[in-house]
C-alpha cells in the first residue's frame, strides 16, 4: 500500500467514508492499512459522532444488498466491486466487506473485465483458414475477444507460419483510395465509398465493445460485409453484432457475400448513404 494510503486522512475525508459513504471503521482502516482501533481514534478527533453498528446504509436510508443481490451482482451481472460500490454508493472496499462477511468468493479481474463471457478460442482448422484468407493475428484476436499472445501462441502450437506483421499466406487486395481490404467484396464496397465521395473508416471499433469491429463506418453507420460460410464461429459472431447493432440503436448496414453474384446490384444497400 502506498504511503499516501498510509497516511491520515483529514476530518472531511474522514467524514465522507463513514458519514456519506457509510463505511464502517474497520473498513477505513483497510483503506488506509491500520487497524479499526486507530481509524475509531481519527474519527473521535474529528468529530465524527460514532453511529450505532450496522446503521452505514441504513443511517442514510439504503439498504445494504443482500447476499443473493451481492452474488447475482458479482458472478452473474459480473460488474465488478466497483460496479456495486457505484450502484449503492459506497466505496469499493466495503463490497468486499459485504463479500466476506456473506463468504461469497471475489471476482477475479479476467471475470469483471468479459462480464462473465465464456472465452471461446478459435479451433486449428479457424485460425488457418483466417490466416490464409490474410487476417492478422490482432483481426482474428478481436473477432474472438482473446489476446494477439493467445492467437500467436496457438499459431505457434499448430505450426502456422505468421509473418512479422501478423499474417501471411493471404492477400490483401489495394482500393483506389489506398485502404488495403481483406477481400474483393471489401475492396468493391472500399471503391464504391470513394466514388460516391463518401468519407469512410476501415475496421472501426463498435462502440459497446472495442474488442469487436466492423468493416467500415461511414457517419455513425456501420457497414459489414459478410463473406464467410460454413463457419460456425463466423456465425456466431455475426448474429452477435446484429443483436448488439440493434439493442444499443446502432445504424448497421450488411452486405452478404451472395448480393455480388453475376447481375445483382450488390450497392443497393449502400445507397441510402449517397441520398
Amino acid at each position: 500500500m502506498s504511503a499516501a494510503k498510509r497516511s491520515r486522512p483529514n476530518p472531511a475525508e474522514l467524514r465522507e467514508l463513514y458519514v456519506d459513504q457509510g463505511l464502517s471503521a474497520a473498513a477505513i482502516g483497510a483503506r488506509y492499512g491500520v487497524e479499526k482501533i486507530t481509524a475509531l481514534r481519527w474519527l473521535r478527533a474529528a468529530g465524527v459522532e460514532r453511529r450505532f453498528a450496522g446503521r452505514g446504509l441504513a443511517h442514510r436510508g439504503v439498504a445494504a444488498p443482500s447476499a443473493d443481490d451481492l452474488r447475482r451482482l458479482i458472478h452473474e451481472e459480473n460488474i465488478g466491486l466497483i460496479g456495486v460500490a457505484e450502484k449503492y454508493g459506497v466505496d469499493y472496499t466495503a463490497v468486499g466487506h459485504w463479500l466476506d462477511r456473506h463468504g461469497i468468493e471475489r471476482p477475479t479481474i479476467w471475470q469483471t473485465r468479459r462480464r462473465g463471457q465464456v472465452v471461446v478460442e478459435p479451433t486449428e482448422a479457424e485460425l488457418r483458414d483466417g490466416i490464409t484468407r490474410g487476417e492478422t493475428i490482432t483481426a482474428i484476436a478481436e473477432q474472438f475477444g482473446v489476446s494477439r499472445r493467445l492467437i500467436r501462441d496457438r499459431c505457434v502450437r499448430y505450426g502456422i507460419e505468421v509473418g512479422r506483421d501478423g499474417w501471411h499466406g493471404g492477400r490483401r487486395f489495394t482500393c483506389v483510395d489506398g485502404h488495403l481490404a481483406r477481400s474483393t467484396y471489401e475492396q468493391r464496397v472500399d471503391d464504391w465509398l470513394t466514388e460516391h465521395g463518401l468519407d469512410h473508416e476501415v475496421e472501426p471499433a463498435y462502440p459497446w465493445d472495442r474488442r469487436y469491429r466492423a468493416d467500415f463506418l461511414v457517419g455513425s453507420t456501420y457497414i459489414e460485409v459478410w463473406g464467410v460460410t460454413n463457419n460456425p464461429a463466423y456465425a456466431a459472431r455475426k448474429a452477435m453484432k446484429i443483436e448488439r447493432c440493434a439493442q444499443e440503436g446502432l445504424t448497421l448496414i450488411q452486405v452478404n457475400h451472395g448480393q455480388f453474384a453475376n447481375g445483382r446490384r450488390w450497392w443497393k444497400p449502400l445507397e441510402v448513404l449517397s441520398s
